[in-house]
């Protein structure tokens, strides 16, 4: 809580010492220097408050690249330039993230890139306790996983106006991609499903 100028200007009153010298009457030149004085002091008051918000991540503005520099970000996987809540959701995750290579920590990681409600699929070779339905995947598949996100995407196709190096189609979201082609462990594939 700031204290107004007034309140810095008569504290520092009450500091100078008894005596005409010094009286700070107003009108004075004193009780003008304290004055100034007062609303120098509240203006640091106000800036150190500031500074103590700026040491949160999730709501720092001054000192966000700074933290931003500190944590490696904004890291390749960054499409277009990020607004300032992307930003400060980006900090929150890499000092939160405690790493790991679980099921849940992945479906969070999408959770948190917008895709809450996600799940996951694991793929298991074919044995013959498996039922006569099953898909059979060979042993090349056990280290493969599927993220079901639930939220459908915008599917773009190509035009009679489109570009000659521009793809005949584009779906999927190549950020959520990037981060889980990087988080995921060595040996693993990750798919992801959309719309699922």
């Amino acid at each position: 809580m700031a204290v107004s100028a007034e309140e810095y200007a008569q504290q520092l009153a009450n500091l100078l010492p008894p005596g005409p010298a010094l009286a700070a009457e107003p009108g004075s030149e004193m009780a003008e220097l304290l004055d100034r004085l007062g609303k120098f002091l509240t203006g640091t008051h106000r800036r150190a408050e500031q500074l103590l918000d700026e040491a949160i991540p999730w709501y720092a503005l001054e000192l966000l690249p700074e933290w931003e520099a500190s944590l490696g970000l904004p890291d390749s996987c960054n499409v277009g330039p990020p607004t300032l809540a992307e930003r400060r959701a980006s900090l929150a995750a890499k000092l939160t993230d405690a790493g790991g290579a679980r099921i849940a920590r992945f479906v969070q990681i999408a959770a948190t890139l917008g895709y809450p409600g996600a799940s996951t699929q694991r793929f298991a070779a074919h044995t013959c306790e498996f039922s006569c339905e099953a898909p059979i995947y060979s042993e090349d598949w056990r280290f493969t996983w599927q993220l079901k996100v639930p939220v459908t995407v915008r599917v773009a196709d190509s035009t009679c106006e489109s570009g000659t190096e521009e793809p005949i189609r584009v779906w999927g979201n190549s950020r959520l991609s990037c981060v889980l082609a990087r988080e995921c462990p060595q040996p693993s594939t990750v798919l992801i499903s959309y719309g699922a």
